[in-house]
């Protein structure tokens, strides 16, 4: 896997998070997704379905299996997964709930968490 700069781990960290909270804002929730960056530097998307009601970790596994498949066929430079988490707390976040990004490129990984709380009022969380 080829190296990606700061730049475009941070790049991968903003899409996620940007997606993430477009998705809380509309949903209320999110299920695991992700994108990568390709061998030419761009950002592409990467959702996982496997029918029916699965659970969370299970598309989290079927994400990790993608970017490793990606990876060892050398198609990606790095990549992001997001989760919708509790924050462990001894990170004393502001709220239990929280956005969680796994970034990942050879010599660099980083787990980045973003709390949230949902307001209870549907229409006020697109806008806040």
């Amino acid at each position: 896997m080829p190296t990606a700069s700061i730049d475009q781990l941070a790049t991968l960290l903003r899409y996620c998070e940007d997606f993430a909270k477009q998705m809380l804002g509309e949903a209320g929730e999110f299920h695991p997704f992700g994108a990568f960056l390709n061998g030419e530097g761009k950002v592409e998307a990467l959702s996982a379905y496997l029918g029916g009601q699965p659970q969370e970790h299970e598309l989290y596994s079927l994400l990790q299996g993608a970017v490793s498949s990606l990876a060892a066929q050398g198609k990606l430079k790095a990549y992001a997964i997001a989760a919708n988490v509790n924050i462990p707390s001894q990170l004393e976040a502001a709220y239990p709930d929280g956005i969680r990004v796994h970034v990942e490129s050879p010599g660099y990984s980083r787990m980045v968490y973003t709390p949230y709380q949902l307001l209870s009022y549907r229409p006020l969380r697109k806008f806040l």
